[in-house]
């Protein structure tokens, strides 16, 4: 019986996030932004998760209620810092993000920030200058696009990264580390061109694989076998 597990893998954007973590890092005591781009389904927000935990960040994903309240932000951002009980009132929670990030200065991800107005980005522009804080913007492609028409927000745009599709490599690697398979390279292209290298359509399909071969009781992955577990995986049978 073959099991599944949960597991990350250091793909290619992995490691150039992680570049781009260190290079902000020598800016410390400046505030400034990053910011990681491209299509859903890529790693952005697991990448961001997992090294926001592993390395005493913060991260908060936006919440499209938060549109019309600039406080419900700043008291999620305040919570997400560690204040316990956040000010009811927008100055107030707005000093204490800021006192929070000088007396213990770390990296902050805020993740779909581009499903909120224009001006969210210039309030955390303003702690990141008040705090010297480095803030990581997290989105698809229409972030880029509104991070550099605010002149302010771009000047202080330190790093970039656009994440890649997975590549065939990186589908036979977490095959490997989450279900013990071993793709072969043609196999791992059936999985990659089924995709478009999009993470969340991989693990769906090596789902479907590893059902039908617990079902036929085999452990061999073939061309044939993958490009049906592709389709079962499309239709859900």
């Amino acid at each position: 019986m073959i099991e599944t597990k949960p597991v990350f893998v250091r793909t290619k954007n992995v490691r150039n996030f992680e570049v781009m973590m260190d290079d902000l890092a020598r800016a410390e005591g400046e505030g400034r932004f990053g910011m990681v781009f491209g299509q859903a389904g890529r790693g952005k927000t697991r990448t961001a998760q997992w090294y926001a935990a592993n390395n005493g960040c913060a991260y908060l994903r936006m919440a499209g209620v938060w549109r019309t309240s600039e406080l419900d932000f700043l008291q999620a951002l305040c919570r997400e810092l560690g204040v316990l009980t956040p000010s009811h009132r927008k100055g107030p929670c707005y000093v204490q993000a800021i006192d929070k990030l000088v007396a213990a200065s770390r990296p902050v991800f805020f993740d779909e920030i581009e499903r909120l107005p224009a001006s969210y980005l210039d309030l955390c522009r303003d702690i990141a200058d008040m705090s010297g804080a480095a803030f990581i913007m997290i989105g698809e492609e229409e972030l880029h696009t509104c991070m550099s028409r605010n002149r302010r927000v771009w000047s202080r745009t330190f790093q970039h990264i656009e994440f890649e599709p997975l590549a065939p490599s990186d589908i036979i690697i977490y095959a490997a580390e989450s279900a013990g398979l071993k793709l072969e390279v043609p196999v791992a292209a059936v999985f990659h061109r089924a995709s478009g290298g999009d993470f969340r359509i991989v693990r769906r399909d090596l789902l479907a694989l590893v059902q039908m071969l617990n079902a036929q009781g085999k452990t061999e992955v073939t061309e044939a076998l993958a490009k049906i577990a592709v389709k079962a995986g499309l239709t859900g049978k």
